[in-house]
């Protein structure tokens, strides 16, 4: 499925769009997820194996943040030089 493809712009993207705002109403959260959702079926579309390959790199992406976060987020210690 292209951007510029009839089955993306008069059947996707309303469907998607419709389901974004309806759900935006009751939860962000969900709203989210169903764009994580709807991405990963517009991947999937042009080909299937790479699915795996898309959520890994998310996983990794999440969990090199997450690290990350902590990291900055931890007081630092005083450095004391002995002479």
């Amino acid at each position: 499925m292209l951007f510029n493809s009839y089955i993306f712009i008069f059947g996707f993207l309303p469907v998607v769009w419709l389901g974004f705002f309806q759900t935006g109403k009751s939860s962000h959260a969900m709203a989210a997820l169903w764009l994580a959702a709807a991405s990963l079926f517009f991947y999937g579309w042009w080909d299937v194996r790479y699915i795996g390959l898309l959520l890994a790199s998310i996983a990794f992406n999440y969990a090199a943040s997450y690290l990350i976060g902590r990291k900055v987020n931890q007081p630092v210690s005083p450095v004391v030089h002995s002479v």
